[in-house]
């Protein structure tokens, strides 16, 4: 009779461990806190977070970077040179400039310490915003925003999936630009 009972039992044990290993060989569901603001752009060729900025596909290099080495990738990626400028009366000191369309680099020392990014294509946010296609009340649903109150209108930061800050400005609604790290506004 206990041959027999095992013989029953058997195959129902062998069942449900086959079941335990299907679902745990499926994707966890997207978190709030990894899920995109928006879903990648196909015309995004750079992008940038909390602690520096890259190429799509390759690692962000990161704030106290080398400004060669910068500069080297990034114009490898987007597919020019940058427009080089520099400003001695900044806030934090003097800094300079590579800007590639509307992403201007900034630079203290020769090392990435910044960047701002405006409204237009090729470059987005490791969150996928991007200034003048996400608007404000999308990414209020999806991030931690709070409103800044500066001698600057609409400005106001954000948390990053992966727990960083961003700042930015908004008028009207839309995000009409985007920044981290040290940057030269004039308040």
């Amino acid at each position: 009779m206990m041959k027999k009972t095992l013989l029953l039992v058997l195959p129902f044990t062998l069942a449900a461990c086959g079941s335990g290993n299907e679902t745990s060989q499926q994707t966890a569901p997207e978190t709030e806190a990894t899920s995109p603001v928006v879903q990648r752009l196909d015309d995004t060729v750079l992008v940038v977070d909390a602690n520096g900025a890259g190429a799509v596909g390759q690692p962000v290099m990161r704030f106290g970077t080398a400004r060669e080495e910068v500069d080297s990738a990034i114009s490898q990626a987007y597919g020019s040179e940058p427009e080089l400028g520099e400003n001695g009366e900044c806030g934090a000191g003097p800094m300079q400039f590579s800007t590639y369309g509307v992403l201007r680099l900034s630079y203290q020392g020769d090392k990435l310490v910044g960047w701002t990014l405006g409204q237009g294509d090729a470059v987005a946010t490791s969150d996928g915003v991007q200034p003048g296609m996400t608007p404000m009340t999308l990414l209020r649903e999806k991030r931690d925003v709070r409103d800044i109150t500066s001698s600057l209108e609409g400005e106001f930061e954000y948390t990053t999936a992966d727990y960083g800050t961003i700042g930015g400005f908004a008028e009207n609604g839309q995000i009409v630009s985007l920044h981290a790290g040290m940057n030269c506004f004039f308040r």
